[in-house]
């Protein structure tokens, strides 16, 4: 738990899903939704190195489905906040990505009961010790394909097709170092 899978990696998994329908030709929101979410308790295996901190996790968010283009497919937008914290031997780390976007950039009906979809991730990441001090900095954009299985929404295939364009420092490494482990 809490290797390199970041919140918004999971997010975008889970609501990164994008099914073909009917629709017009014009866009249109069609559903707005909450990404509200608060969790707190030990992590398990924490950077697989076996440590066990207790930890919170608070993400505030909104995203929305909209359709649009002459297939009408369905797009996906969503904006979060994302603040997790750290507790192990005395020693307090919080990891704050402020404003992360997780949007659909080009959706493609394969013809064959998939779709492909390019989304693009922003955002920036900063994780901090309890004295205040900076510990890693990640910022920039990527670019993920997915390949999506219109029938069960299941994604079938994932690949990073363009990499970070900002700073990329390495939490577990950072984590552990301040936690003298």
């Amino acid at each position: 738990m809490f290797r390199k899978l970041t919140p918004l990696a999971a997010a975008l998994l889970a609501g990164g899903l994008v099914i073909a329908a009917a629709a017009p030709v014009n866009a249109a929101v069609l559903e707005r939704y909450s990404l509200d979410f608060s969790d707190s308790g030990v992590a398990d295996d924490f950077c697989g190195v076996g440590l066990q901190p207790t930890f919170t996790y608070d993400q505030t968010g909104a995203g929305f489905v909209m359709n649009r283009g002459k297939d009408g497919l369905f797009w996906f937008h969503e904006k979060l906040t994302v603040v997790r914290t750290f507790t192990y031997n005395g020693m307090t780390v919080t990891d704050i990505q402020p404003n992360t976007l997780a949007k659909d950039h080009k959706v493609v009906d394969n013809g064959d009961g998939t779709l492909t979809v390019t989304q693009l991730l922003t955002g920036g990441e900063r994780t901090i010790g309890s004295n205040g001090e900076l510990l890693a900095k990640n910022s920039g954009q990527i670019r993920v394909r997915l390949t999506i299985d219109t029938a069960t929404d299941e994604v079938i295939d994932s690949e990073q097709i363009f990499g970070s364009t900002g700073t990329n420092d390495d939490f577990c490494e950072a984590v552990l170092a301040y936690w003298g482990v």
